[in-house]
């Protein structure tokens, strides 16, 4: 029977410092490289974001009132709204007050779109200081490999030094605040925590794990630390928040978060469940116009909710939420009796797959998270690293199937090649890690469910 909290492996070779330190250049000059591409077609809407708001980090949703206005963010040919929390917006201000100081009339260079991959940057470099240094303290030497393989791993370089996502600046502070609950630091714990759920909100799908991991340490309930845990997750909210209400803003901000919840996509190119339902669903639609061969290579496209709901289909924004919610809870209740920061990480990183596989509304990126989360526990936990890499290697086709290496570089890869969408193809190969997962989950956590008594203790 595999103990959770089993001793760890013999300690690995340390790297000498030299190669550390070439891995690191290596890691950094990767980014140099690429990072003023003009990335995906989301970066102009971030310049936007950052042009207003420089000027007016308070007014970036609206003026508020009833009904609440809804703030256009226009720069140059850019158009857009935000829905993004209040500290997105505000590393967004800080690079556009960084950019007046080189450019006031805000023209468009690769040097503003390299300071919009900034903070992304500076969250990942971030990391692998953090585990290079306390995380050598907490998780053991592994942390060294956890540090080098996030650096070096090109889901990450794709993501943020390539294609813009502002994913980093959520997942770092997330991924610390668990190391910080195995630390018993459940008031930096909170605050990290915090800090990334009003950065992204998908942070909010492995706070249950860190909650137990506040909770339950060595077995025991520590309801001290949840309540500094919370007490310091509320203190950010209030920083956060307070200014807006202050403002009278505060309705319009409430709007755009609703919005969140309102986006009309079964699956937003993510190649998850709902993309291999919604391609077969339509292909046996169009069976008897097209034929079976035609039928089956057609190519997968974004299907409306609203679409599904017409044709008497049960909406599948509710589905999704009935299935993530179930899936929240059998993790939570896998370590109900308290896991190692490793093991909590694995979980941590099930959660943010599992949602991404059967919620709607979910985007190719919303994956990311797993990465930082899955590279702890990797290291830690050496069986894991061809599954680490197997995952992260789909994450990377996702991507680049659909946004290549930016609006300048489109993927040569044609999803045509495979006859069937090589897209849904990779949907079900990702299902098939998350499955792989899943039994990981399972072994890992197989003491964490069992009663000291039947297991001699």
């Amino acid at each position: 029977m595999t103990d959770a909290r089993a001793a760890p492996p013999p300690a690995p070779r340390r790297l000498t410092t030299p190669v550390l330190a070439s891995l690191l250049v290596a890691g950094a000059i990767a980014r140099a490289i690429v990072v003023s591409l003009p990335g995906t077609r989301d970066v102009p809407d971030w310049k936007a974001t950052a042009f207003v708001a420089s000027e007016d980090l308070l007014g970036v949703y609206g003026s508020g009132g009833s009904p609440p206005e809804q703030r256009m963010l226009t720069w140059g040919v850019a158009a857009t709204t935000t829905e993004y929390p209040m500290v997105s917006q505000l590393q967004m201000a800080t690079v556009g007050w960084i950019y007046r100081r080189f450019d006031p009339d805000f023209n468009d260079s690769p040097r503003l779109t390299a300071l919009i991959k900034t903070p992304g940057l500076v969250a990942e470099l971030a990391f692998v200081l953090v585990l290079l240094t306390w995380g050598r303290r907490v998780i053991g030497e592994a942390a060294v490999w956890a540090a080098i393989a996030f650096w070096l791993n090109p889901a990450v370089w794709l993501t943020g030094s390539v294609l813009g996502y502002l994913d980093a600046q959520m997942a770092v502070p997330v991924t610390i605040a668990m190391i910080a609950a195995a630390a018993g630091r459940p008031g930096l714990a909170g605050v990290l925590a915090a800090i990334a759920v009003f950065t992204k909100p998908q942070a909010v799908f492995v706070l249950p794990v860190l909650g137990i991991m506040v909770l339950v340490r060595n077995g025991q309930i520590r309801w001290r630390s949840a309540l500094t845990t919370l007490i310091a997750g509320l203190v950010v909210t209030t920083a956060a928040l307070l200014p807006l209400a202050l403002a009278g803003v505060w309705p319009s901000y409430w709007r755009a978060v609703q919005r969140l919840g309102e986006h009309d996509l079964v699956s937003g190119t993510a190649t998850n469940l709902w993309w291999i339902v919604t391609w077969a669903a339509g292909s046996a639609a169009r069976l008897s116009e097209l034929g079976l061969w035609e039928a089956l290579s057609r190519p997968a496209t974004m299907v409306r909710i609203s679409t599904v709901v017409a044709a008497g289909w049960p909406n599948p924004r509710t589905v999704g939420i009935v299935l993530t919610a179930a899936a929240l809870a059998w993790a939570v209740w896998r370590m109900r009796r308290g896991v190692s920061a490793p093991v909590g990480a694995l979980v941590g990183g099930w959660c943010v797959l599992a949602y991404f596989m059967v919620s709607g509304q979910v985007h190719e990126n919303h994956a990311y998270l797993a990465v930082p989360l899955l590279g702890v526990a990797a290291a830690a936990r050496p069986r894991l690293r061809p599954l680490y890499w197997a995952i992260s290697a789909a994450y990377v086709l996702n991507l680049y199937l659909f946004y290549g290496l930016g609006m300048t570089l489109p993927p040569v890869i044609d999803r045509r090649w495979t006859f069937i969408d090589l897209s849904v193809l990779l949907a079900v190969g990702y299902a098939g890690l998350v499955a792989w997962l899943t039994m990981e989950v399972v072994r890992a956590t197989r003491s964490a469910t069992t009663p000291p008594a039947a297991t001699g203790r």
